[in-house]
């Protein structure tokens, strides 16, 4: 995947999500099949919103493996709307403590550090 690549699918993409968060949170009452629905649009937008600032970021940092390819950048996004989308669904059902998000955002940092090591070899 190219830089150009990363830019043509996110944009898009990310349009797209975030209209959905925002008729599906004006169509749906608050209810569990509202969150079933919106948190995955919502990961989407995030994610999308997310990946070329990540590539950009990590190219400046002079990130390695991250700035490289666009496609690690994308799944580090993927990470961060992850995260957010699951930090604000566990708000929304009174659930969320800084305890679970930190927990949840080490988690999700030790399994990129994984994954990024094994690419390496």
């Amino acid at each position: 995947m190219s830089a150009r690549t990363l830019w043509l699918l996110s944009v898009p993409l990310a349009l797209l999500g975030w209209a959905g968060v925002v008729f599906l949170t004006g169509a749906l009452p608050f209810s569990l099949t509202g969150l079933i629905l919106v948190l995955p649009m919502l990961a989407l937008a995030l994610t999308m919103t997310a990946a070329p600032w990540v590539w950009v970021a990590a190219r400046r940092l002079r990130a390695p493996l991250v700035g490289e390819y666009p496609a690690v950048a994308l799944r580090v996004a993927m990470w961060i709307g992850l995260w957010a989308a699951i930090c604000i669904g566990l708000r929304l059902i009174a659930a969320f403590s800084w305890l679970a998000a930190i927990t949840i955002g080490v988690i999700f940092g030790l399994m990129e550090t994984f994954l990024q090591q094994s690419a390496r070899r």
